[in-house]
């Protein structure tokens, strides 16, 4: 909050296309976004810029409630956090996971100077991952239904969030102990049944406007050929900003831009199947420099920033990520009970997220959405070998 009334980022927020889709709305344009020469009317998530066009209707278009709404979700993530850490290990995990994801500076960046619903989306995966973790045990029909409810949200804010469905679904289908097939078969219904009633109003009005059926945004088959073409480097740009459309030829471009958003759709989706068919080999080698550039740094990463800021936050991830594979590893050997099931669970969540994004394309901001997660390792690791540096000094002392 002192960073956005220094810093005056009210006055002129970084703008990404929720700013403009609100602006639509406010207008009276509908939900429409101006792209690749046509106009969209499912160009994206949902949720994030209707949330803005109601507070811009409310406070007169202001900037500010929208980084207040950004930040305080930063604090409810911490909050989830802090009670995940508790839950599996011990209250000072959960203390410091939550420390360090309040002060994470990819959240302090895009809550104070950006538009962008990113603490909302690492928010919605960490509460659906803390209810399957604290309801696994105990489950109801009210308790799956619920789960099922937040990630329909969260798929409206943001569509790779529905990796979580299919994951949860598997995990109560066919892991879930000791209950009968009948009553699995049940709570994996509901648990279905509750997202997609989340979701059916947003699938309704797609398929009114455009007759044919549109999941969450029509710009996820771009998306998909973005990560999936000859050209692809992995991220949406090559080393020099240059987006992956315009490293196309001529004609693929003019092609593009003579169709509508559906056409669009079409033909984003033949062209990355095409390109996955015709070279195979190099499809798979992609999608690995993908799932390295998620857990890692891509080529391009920090290309709109000083190195000097590169190096700092690659500085400061190699050690958050050394502290959490040594947390994993001193999880997975836990002899407590259902710590080693609870680490699995954490670390599907994380793997899911990665895989799903990887069939995409991956910038930096994408790891985000899983790093608070992987921030609880990171504080177990931490704690457990200073706690064991202090046993083996107390166990010296007391020898000499």
């Amino acid at each position: 909050m002192l960073l956005i009334l220094w810093f005056h980022t009210y006055e002129r927020p970084v703008p990404w296309e929720y700013e403009t889709i609100a602006g639509n709305l406010l207008a009276g344009r509908g939900y429409s976004f101006e792209y690749m020469g046509t106009t969209y009317l499912s160009f994206n998530t949902p949720l994030f810029g209707l949330l803005c066009a109601v507070v811009y209707y409310l406070t007169n278009h202001s900037f500010f409630p929208i980084l207040v709404i950004q930040s305080l979700f930063t604090l409810l993530l911490a909050t989830v956090i802090f009670a995940i850490g508790k839950t599996i290990f011990a209250e000072k995990v959960g203390l410091l996971a939550a420390a360090v994801t309040a002060f994470h500076p990819g959240f302090v960046y895009y809550d104070v100077f950006n538009l962008l619903p990113l603490s909302i989306d690492s928010f919605l995966i960490a509460l659906v991952t803390f209810l399957w973790l604290n309801f696994r045990s105990r489950i109801t029909l009210k308790r799956i239904s619920l789960i099922g409810a937040l990630i329909g949200i969260a798929v409206l804010s943001r569509g790779i969030t529905g990796m979580l469905l299919p994951l949860i679904a598997t995990y109560f289908l066919l892991f879930a102990r000791p209950l009968r097939l009948v009553h699995r078969l049940t709570i994996v219904t509901c648990l279905l049944a509750a997202c997609f009633i989340v979701l059916a109003p947003w699938l309704i009005r797609n398929y009114r406007i455009h007759r044919e059926f549109v999941f969450i945004a029509s710009t996820s088959t771009e998306n998909f050929w973005r990560g999936n073409n000859p050209y692809a480097t992995g991220t949406s740009t090559n080393d020099r900003a240059v987006k992956i459309f315009h490293l196309t030829p001529p004609e693929f471009q003019a092609e593009v831009l003579a169709r509508n958003e559906m056409q669009q759709q079409d033909f984003f989706k033949s062209e990355a199947l095409r390109f996955i068919r015709n070279r195979p080999a190099d499809a798979a080698r992609l999608y690995v420099k993908k799932v390295y550039y998620f857990w890692w740094f891509s080529p391009q990463s920090g290309i709109f920033y000083a190195p000097k800021y590169l190096l700092i936050y690659k500085t400061g991830y190699a050690i958050i990520l050394g502290f959490s594979i040594v947390g994993v590893a001193f999880g997975m050997r836990s002899r407590q009970p259902g710590v080693r099931k609870s680490c699995l669970i954490l670390l599907s969540v994380m793997i899911s997220i990665c895989l799903g994004q990887s069939a995409f394309y991956v910038e930096g901001r994408h790891r985000w959405l899983i790093e608070p997660i992987l921030l609880i390792f990171f504080s177990f690791g931490v704690i457990r070998l200073w706690t064991s540096r202090l046993l083996k000094k107390s166990s010296s002392t007391a020898a000499s």
